[in-house]
């Protein structure tokens, strides 16, 4: 009879209490630090785009600077002041041009309201200044010549409906012993602003031109 022989199940060694560990807490580890990672680069990255950004900004700001300094030495100091000088000399012609004052807007009421039976042998004007207001007026002395006393006082009504002609008054009327023709005086006034050059040419093509005849 064959010896049997005895298997023993009881472990040479003693058996461990710690707890076994899953594995995936270590997979949950590994996660969370590629997550945070991709935070961290992608922070880096946004703060270095803003930086090369700011510093392209400094460069175009620095070259137009540049430019405009290039332009400006381009230019000139005399140029400028050339400029300048040529300015002041339009401002002055048109100050001059504001305040110039001709006598032809007289001569242009007169050729539209004259009548034909009435001529003019004598023609005088001198400019006057209203201590008052300080305005400047044009005071006009015509002496001449006309058909008949029906005349004058039509001439007077073709007076009274020119823009420009104001106050007018005969004076000295005398009667012609051969042909009957009365001599006159007239005076009358024109405002200085009337007969300013720059009213005159804007105004040139607004005088009345009926005349009527006698």
């Amino acid at each position: 009879m064959e010896p049997i022989v005895s298997t023993s199940f009881i472990p040479k060694r003693p058996v461990s209490a710690e707890p076994i560990r899953s594995s995936s807490s270590g997979s949950s580890v590994g996660l969370m630090s590629f997550i945070t990672f991709i935070v961290v680069a992608g922070t880096a990255l946004s703060f270095a785009g803003v930086y090369f950004y700011k510093q392209s900004l400094d460069s175009q700001r620095a070259n137009l600077q540049a430019q405009i300094a290039q332009a400006q030495e381009g230019l000139g100091t005399s140029f400028v002041t050339d400029m300048k000088r040529l300015s002041q000399r339009i401002e002055g012609v048109k100050s001059l041009i504001r305040g110039h004052v001709v006598v032809t807007p007289i001569f242009a009421a007169l050729q539209a309201t004259t009548l034909q039976s009435v001529q003019y042998q004598n023609f005088t004007y001198e400019f006057l200044t209203d201590k008052t207001t300080n305005t400047q007026t044009v005071s006009v002395t015509i002496k001449g010549i006309a058909k008949n006393y029906a005349t004058l006082a039509l001439q007077s009504d073709a007076y009274a409906k020119s823009p420009i002609i104001h106050n007018p008054v005969f004076s000295g009327l005398t009667v012609e012993d051969k042909t009957a023709r009365v001599g006159f005086k007239l005076t009358f006034s024109v405002n200085g602003a009337d007969l300013s050059y720059q009213t005159f040419i804007q105004n040139l093509q607004a005088v009345p031109a009926n005349t009527t005849t006698q």
